[in-house]
């Protein structure tokens, strides 16, 4: 198969595990995702995606996923998730993700990045989540795009 090429496999896993079937599409966004994935994978020199890999990976977390019953609602009744689901939240999820890669140790030994939040000491992707909270809790508008634009921490207030 080639990178090219939809794993038709992969997707009825997901359909599958999901619990959904092949929904007619009435009209489809313009999100540019899959011609923007679709020109990273064209380029990439030193990125390679093994089909296989790819396989076993979804199919250990969605094993993990149906043993503890995590889903969109157990995510948020997490103390550092959003409980509405909302624009707000979508920004959050968005921002979250974007900066997620930060809070990567690059020595596996060395002492973690912490965030203390509410009085209690957040580390790894959890000091993230905690500083996020606590950046909106003190009016910092961290999570609007307009913001990441600017690039400015006088342009949240």
């Amino acid at each position: 198969m080639s990178d090219d090429e939809v794993d038709h496999e992969l997707l009825e896993l997901l359909r599958e595990s999901l619990g959904i079937g092949v929904k007619p599409v009435s009209k489809r966004a313009e999100l540019r995702v899959l011609k923007d994935a679709e020109y990273v994978c064209d380029n990439a020199a030193d990125v390679t995606i093994d089909s296989s890999c790819t396989k076993a990976a979804a199919s250990y977390i969605w094993a993990r996923i149906c043993e503890e019953g995590y889903s969109s609602k157990s995510w948020s009744t997490h103390e550092l998730h959003p409980k509405v689901k909302d624009r707000t939240a979508v920004e959050f999820i968005f921002t979250m993700d974007l900066l997620n890669f930060c809070f990567w140790s690059d020595d596996p030994g060395g002492a973690p990045f912490t965030v203390d939040y509410h009085g209690t000491e957040w580390t790894g992707y959890w000091s993230l989540v905690a500083a996020l909270q606590r950046a909106i809790e003190e009016g910092t508008r961290i999570t609007r795009s307009k913001l990441s634009r600017n690039n400015s921490h006088e342009s949240g207030h």
